[in-house]
């Protein structure tokens, strides 16, 4: 796995780079703000684990899941300090029956990234 680099710039503001790459994301913190702040980007990082581990079920069992999509909204605590809680909400191809909606989503939860989140977070799926 590469080295990840974060920058901390004015208006606390970051940026995060792969070492050796050019390409670069941005957090903010402040608002107005056009980037993600940590707490979302940690919410982009559990969809898009949880959409690789779909995928690589998906090739395992020669089935098409492309096109499918999750949205991750994170839920924090009174004091705004920690995530407490994320909603996620797989939309599957329609060609895809029930029964694989639901084996994907729960197979989803099996991901690096959410393995390796506090124990006491709630997550609240949906699949569609």
């Amino acid at each position: 796995m590469s080295e990840i680099n974060i920058k901390l710039a004015t208006n606390l503001q970051t940026s995060i780079t792969l070492s050796g790459k050019d390409s670069a994301v941005r957090t903010a913190f402040n608002e107005p703000r056009e980037d993600f702040n940590p707490g979302e980007l940690l919410a982009g990082a559990l969809g898009a684990c949880m959409l690789t581990m779909v995928g690589f079920l998906a090739a395992k069992r020669g089935e098409q899941v492309e096109g499918t999509s999750v949205s991750v909204t994170p839920g924090f605590d009174e004091k705004h300090s920690r995530i407490t809680s994320f909603a996620v909400e797989f939309r599957f191809p329609e060609t895809l029956t029930q029964p694989q909606k639901d084996f994907y989503a729960k197979a989803a939860e099996s991901c690096p990234v959410h393995n390796s989140l506090r124990q006491d977070i709630t997550y609240k799926i949906t699949v569609k």
